[in-house]
C-alpha cells in the first residue's frame, strides 16, 4: 500500500469532477417541483422526506456514470477529504432532526429547512475544494430560502424546490467547467 500525505490527497481530490452529487440534487428538487403542482400536501410531504433523503443514494449511481464512484464502503486506498465530504453528508442527515419537530409545528416549513439543511454540504465542499461556486451556492441558497420562506410560506412547496433547482443551475456549469480546464491543463503538462 502506498502512503499519500494530506497534501497529496487534498490536490487528488480538488482534481475529482464532483458532477454526481450536484446532478442528483438537480434531479431529485426538480422531481419535488414538479411533484408540488400534482400531489396533495400530505403526500408531497412524504415526497419531499424520501427524495431528500436519497439524494445520496441516487448520486451514488450516478458517479458510475461520471466516473467518480462514491461510495460509503471503507476503503483503504479512500481519499481522506472524501471520508471529511461523507461526514458532511452524515452531518446533513442528522440536521432532519430539525426538521421533524419544525414540520410537526408547520408543514409548510419542511421544504425550507430541508432545502437549507441539505445544503449544508456545499460549504464544506467548497472549501475543501477550492471551489468558490459551491461556498457561492450555499450562501445564496440558504439566504434565498430564508426569504422566500419568510415572504411567501404557502408556496414553499413551490419557491423552495425552484431555488435550489436555480442555485444548481449556476453552479453546475461552473463546476463542469473547472473540471474541464484542470483536465485539458494535465493533458498539456
Amino acid at each position: 500500500m502506498e502512503y499519500k500525505s494530506l497534501d497529496q490527497q487534498l490536490i487528488e481530490y480538488r482534481q475529482k469532477r464532483a458532477l454526481a452529487m450536484p446532478l442528483s440534487g438537480m434531479i431529485v428538487w426538480t422531481l419535488l417541483f414538479i411533484m408540488s403542482f400534482i400531489l396533495p400536501s400530505s403526500q408531497l410531504v412524504m415526497a419531499t422526506f424520501i427524495c431528500t433523503g436519497s439524494i445520496i443514494y441516487l448520486a451514488m449511481g450516478v458517479s458510475r456514470l461520471t466516473g467518480e464512484n462514491i461510495s460509503f464502503k471503507k476503503s483503504a486506498e479512500r481519499n481522506w477529504f472524501e471520508t471529511v465530504f461523507l461526514a458532511g453528508i452524515g452531518m446533513s442527515f442528522l440536521t432532519f432532526s430539525i426538521s421533524i419537530p419544525f414540520f410537526m409545528e408547520n408543514y409548510l416549513a419542511l421544504p425550507f429547512a430541508l432545502a437549507v439543511q441539505s445544503g449544508l454540504m456545499w460549504l464544506i465542499y467548497g472549501v475543501l475544494a477550492a471551489q468558490k461556486v459551491a461556498i457561492v451556492h450555499a450562501v445564496v441558497r440558504t439566504l434565498a430560502c430564508v426569504a422566500a420562506f419568510m415572504l411567501w410560506p404557502e408556496l414553499s412547496f413551490h419557491l423552495q424546490p425552484l431555488i435550489v433547482v436555480v442555485c444548481y443551475g449556476f453552479s453546475i456549469p461552473f463546476m463542469e467547467r473547472r473540471w474541464k480546464i484542470q483536465q485539458n491543463l494535465c493533458v498539456a503538462s
